[in-house]
């Protein structure tokens, strides 16, 4: 693992220019362009100015919370791919701008840990509502995505047979969530998390997924914009709201769910058929 602090202001990321790259922070250039050992950072000793990011980026991580200048992924669209915790961090309080594009933004990262954190939104001017964002590896503890109530593109968690928890922090908004066999979402305790289009959750029969408040005290408003389903699903501490609806089949009612339409497994298995709190 080696560090790439970026230095110099205004410049472009691309595969090739190494200008920008440093060792250590606010130190000369001339280090290698970051790849997929390598963990980069823009901060105050960056020189403010624009980045423009015209390369598929694979790397640990990305920080940014302190830098004062602008970093454009926007203009090129870039794919990124981290596999670090964190994977992104945007939070700190640098007067920065960060355009994350509407390229595929994938964390692999497998650990314990905020895998995408801008909890601190301090001087922050965002553009992250074009990205998608994919999160995958079969995560044997709980990741965190710390979204700082901001807006974002599709989410997108994908299989994990450890069934792990991927929680929430934040009222964020998504254009659309997805959630794939063995994942269990948390959002927010007592906070809303908006989702424009579809909620769409597909477990298994061996691999159910969820989406579940922390505990069962704590009841969490997911509202969705358009209709919405789950298979093979389970419920605890849900409260729909939005003008879409949620249908699950195959699924099961753990308590204290409202608005979602909710059948069991065919051949039994604790479901409760009905529509909950409607």
């Amino acid at each position: 693992m080696a560090n790439r602090f970026w230095v110099g202001g205004t410049g472009t990321w691309d595969a090739s220019d190494t200008t920008h790259w440093a060792l250590t922070t606010g130190a000369a250039g001339g280090q290698s362009v970051p790849g997929s050992g390598d963990v980069v950072t823009f901060d105050a000793a960056s020189g403010g100015g624009t980045v423009t990011v015209n390369t598929t980026v694979t790397v640990i991580s990305i920080t940014a919370g302190a830098f004062t200048g602008t970093l454009d992924f926007g203009t090129n669209d870039n794919n990124v791919t981290t596999s670090g915790a964190p994977g992104v961090s945007f939070s700190g309080t640098g007067t920065r701008t960060i355009d994350m594009g509407s390229g595929t933004w994938t964390f692999t990262n497998t650990t314990a840990a905020a895998i995408f954190d801008v909890g601190t939104v301090t001087n922050l001017i965002p553009t992250f509502q074009n990205a998608a964002l994919v999160f995958t590896g079969n995560a044997s503890v709980g990741r965190t995505f710390n979204g700082g109530g901001q807006t974002f593109g599709s989410l997108t968690i994908n299989s994990n047979s450890s069934r792990a928890p991927f929680s929430l922090g934040g009222s964020n908004t998504f254009s659309s969530v997805t959630i794939n066999s063995g994942n269990t979402l948390v959002p927010p305790q007592l906070a809303t998390t908006t989702i424009t289009g579809a909620l769409t959750i597909t477990g298994t029969s061996s691999a159910p997924s969820g989406l579940m408040s922390s505990t069962i005290a704590n009841i969490n408003t997911v509202s969705v914009g358009s209709a919405s389903t789950a298979d093979w699903a389970a419920f605890q501490g849900v409260t729909k709201s939005g003008a879409g609806s949620i249908t699950a089949t195959n699924s099961f009612d753990l308590g204290k769910n409202t608005g979602i339409t909710i059948s069991g497994p065919s051949g039994g298995g604790g479901g409760v058929i009905g529509v909950i709190g409607g």
